[in-house]
């Protein structure tokens, strides 16, 4: 039997890494990238860099922005000024996360 099925060239897997730094703080990698993570001062760290809620949140918009960019240069409209802003809120209750 003939296999019909097209051939589909397989994607890499990412892989992202993170370790323990020091109390509340851990360092992500990916792709020889990195970011500490960290939870603020009256939560117990040390404030040296943004929480994984708010790390969330960035990719979330630095993804909108990076679309929302190809879109402009596709149809050869200026990116200069383009902006992305996102707000949120933490839950009020535990685990900590962000509110729907």
């Amino acid at each position: 039997m003939t296999d019909h099925s097209p051939h589909v060239t397989p994607v890499p897997l990412g892989h992202i890494q993170v370790s323990h730094l020091k109390g509340q703080a851990f360092e992500v990698t990916v792709r020889g990238h990195g970011a500490v993570t960290d939870q603020p001062v009256e939560a117990g760290g040390d404030d040296r860099g943004p929480t994984p809620a708010e790390m969330l949140v960035m990719s979330l918009a630095s993804c909108v922005a990076y679309y929302a960019g190809r879109f402009l240069e596709r149809h050869q409209l200026d990116r200069e000024r383009l902006r992305v802003m996102a707000d949120f809120t933490m839950a009020d209750d535990r685990p900590a996360r962000n509110a729907a």
